[in-house]
């Protein structure tokens, strides 16, 4: 049962599966994470954050960011790395 609501959840959310790519990456670079923590704020953090995995070929939206960062700030969905939560309540 938990098995199919998983794999439901990758089909009706399939961002949060790139997300959670690109937060890997992050965690396996410690350039990137140098390069997002010098963001100001939180327009210039979304838009690095995009930025860099697209040129990685992981693609998102803004508004899939958002949605993972919010649920992410509430407990559930764990697609975002600790370290780059970390960034964004000091920036969201």
């Amino acid at each position: 049962m938990l098995k199919t609501a998983m794999e439901r959840d990758q089909m009706a959310r399939p961002f949060e599966q790139s997300i959670k790519q690109f937060g890997e990456a992050v965690m396996n670079d410690q350039s990137l994470l140098a390069r997002l923590d010098q963001t100001p704020d939180k327009e210039s953090f979304i838009q690095l954050y995009r930025s860099l995995a697209a040129d990685r070929g992981i693609h998102f939206t803004r508004d899939d960011l958002l949605i993972a960062v919010q649920e992410q700030k509430q407990g559930s969905n764990w697609v975002i790395p600790r370290a780059v939560l970390l960034m964004i309540a000091d920036r969201f």
